[in-house]
């Protein structure tokens, strides 16, 4: 973990008007990521996967500690862009705006932004690897540890760029 002497993170600061943030930040992470992938695992046949995971997914941006009104905006555009992948690889690359707004709650500095370069490229990439629709394990594997790694990414630019001011 990238930390400096006294750098806490922004969202951390915000005055919470229910829970803490040790409980609801890390019950939001698992919310959005489990929604995700619960979503990933319906289909025609099981579309009750779909509403539970993409239900899942929105209340884990709505319980994620940011400020109330960027939370509202980035819920429900988040789950369409996770459940765009259901379409195929070709729409890995849109993963990238889920990651936008997890960097836009967590009031990361723009320089910061640069890390949606590497899911961009990944999903470039998969979608020429992996065209076939079987392969949607493989994309969403390597899109979510390339998403995570990004976010630490943008995490560690954000603890320079504020340590250099």
């Amino acid at each position: 973990m990238v930390t400096g002497p006294g750098w806490q993170e922004p969202t951390a600061r915000i005055p919470l008007r229910w829970g803490s943030y040790r409980v609801r930040y890390p019950g939001a992470l698992a919310l959005i990521l489990a929604g995700a992938l619960v979503l990933q695992a319906g289909s025609a046949y099981a579309d009750y996967l779909i509403v539970l995971g993409a239900g899942a997914h929105i209340a884990g941006w709505l319980i994620l500690p940011a400020r109330g009104a960027r939370r509202a905006a980035v819920a429900v555009p988040s789950a369409l862009l996770v459940g765009s992948l259901l379409i195929g690889s070709v729409a890995a690359v849109l993963l990238v705006g889920s990651l936008a707004f997890w960097l836009l709650l967590r009031e990361r500095p723009g320089r910061s932004y640069l890390a949606t370069l590497l899911p961009l490229a990944s999903g470039l990439l998969l979608a020429q690897l992996y065209p076939q629709y079987g392969d949607g394990a493989i994309v969403v594997a390597v899109s979510l540890v390339v998403i995570v790694a990004s976010a630490w990414i943008a995490r560690g630019i954000a603890v320079r760029t504020t340590q250099g001011r």
